[in-house]
């Protein structure tokens, strides 16, 4: 734009995950690197994309954001026990800031932890906890989200979940992974593989 502010995104990810039938253990890890900066802000003043800035002058954000999920899910052994109908989830997020807002750097480390713990009382529902502490870039500040939740598969390959968080918080980052934000919410899951497809009659030719 020219007089005007100009901006650029970067964004990178990378994904891993091991999930092997026999096993009860499966996890899933995600690294993303963002670029972000913008040039001759003018606060207030729609920029490229149409938003209002919030800042003015120049202004740069880098990010390192890794996810990293552990699943335990010891169903397999068909005794019918209470573990057997258990699944436990362990979640670490961790972060790198970089920012540069004038001539002010602002950098350092922060962490989302966060566990999951559900038990299946039929086999379409499930009751569950959500737990989330995530700590500042300052070492010395904490956020907390924590509450209930109950899961619905309404049909195979599908699972919904209908949760209220009793505290909790926001964040850019890690909130696609897990939800935090104080009160109702709602979340669904859907599973494909080449037989969903097949079922589906778009597996054949």
């Amino acid at each position: 734009m020219n007089g005007g502010a100009e901006t650029r995104t970067t964004n990178l990810q990378l994904s891993w995950a091991h999930r092997p039938a026999s096993s009860e253990w499966s996890f899933l890890d995600k690294l993303e690197l963002r670029d972000d900066r913008v040039t001759g802000a003018d606060e207030g003043v729609p920029g490229p994309l149409g938003w209002g800035l919030a800042i003015s002058g120049d202004a740069r954000s880098r990010r390192i954001v890794n996810h990293l999920s552990l699943n335990w899910s010891p169903s397999g052994s068909g005794d019918g026990s209470w573990l057997s109908r258990s699944e436990v989830s362990l979640y670490w997020g961790s972060r790198y800031v970089s920012e540069r807002l004038g001539e002010d750097d602002i950098g350092g480390w922060s962490n989302v932890l966060g566990g999951d713990i559900r038990y299946d009382i039929t086999y379409r529902i499930d009751l569950g906890l959500s737990a989330s502490i995530r700590q500042g870039l300052s070492g010395d500040s904490y956020s907390y989200a924590i509450g209930p939740n109950i899961g619905l598969s309404p049909f195979e390959n599908g699972w919904m979940s209908l949760g209220w968080n009793v505290i909790g918080f926001w964040d850019r980052d890690f909130s696609d992974d897990r939800y935090t934000r104080a009160g109702p919410y709602v979340t669904l899951r859907l599973k494909f593989d080449q037989q969903t497809l097949q079922s589906l009659g778009l597996g054949q030719r």
